[in-house]
């Protein structure tokens, strides 16, 4: 690169650093190759199908908030459990995590609406049966 008489950089030669420097990281994260995601591949979610690193990033942050959904559902039916006379589980999943809208309780991933069998109090998640 070809200096000016201070001794600085111009601003072309800093464009052109620059313009190199994003068409890396676009390369990496856009569609290159994956090595890091193939080396361990626990650490994104397998369902996913995306093929970029940055959507199946998405798609695990979004299996960790159906994970972390049904986490809080559960704990609230257990307090209602602990709360009503017979120990009973809720008549129906809103019952349990008052407060919330209709869109808490379904997948964050598929959309699909979450399981609930009210005579054992148990809730899944149709997308995600290990969670």
């Amino acid at each position: 690169m070809k200096r000016n008489n201070r001794g600085s950089w111009t601003l072309i030669g800093l464009l052109v650093v620059v313009a190199i420097i994003a068409i890396v990281v676009a390369v990496k994260f856009a569609g290159g190759p994956m090595t890091t995601a193939d080396k361990d591949k626990s650490l994104l979610d397998e369902a996913s199908t995306k093929k970029t690193i940055v959507g199946k990033a998405m798609d695990t942050a979004k299996s960790v908030d159906c994970r972390t959904r049904l986490q809080q559902i559960r704990s609230g039916i257990e307090m209602y459990k602990q709360s009503s006379e017979n120990d009973s589980p809720p008549p129906a999943l809103k019952d349990a995590v008052p407060g919330v809208s209709t869109s808490y309780f379904s997948c964050p991933v598929t959309g699909q609406a979450y399981t609930y069998d009210a005579t054992t109090g148990t809730v899944a998640c149709p997308s995600h049966p290990n969670f």
